[in-house]
């Protein structure tokens, strides 16, 4: 298998997680901000949602060398 296949590979699948995050990210905001969750427990989840959405919009954006 050539190196630019392996390349190819690599990217493809790099974007298909990052899409993934980005993706469970959102619902996790969305479904935190529209359910009545403990107060004390929301800030976390939220944090998360943010810390996935970044992953995957960073992981779209970038291209492996």
């Amino acid at each position: 298998m050539s190196e630019q296949t392996q390349e190819t590979r690599l990217n493809f699948v790099t974007k298909i997680l990052g899409l993934i995050l980005l993706i469970a990210g959102v619902f996790v905001e969305y479904m935190t901000l529209t359910t009545d969750l403990y107060p004390a427990l929301s800030w976390m989840f939220q944090i998360l949602a943010i810390i996935m959405i970044v992953i995957g919009v960073l992981s779209l954006i970038a291209k492996i060398i």
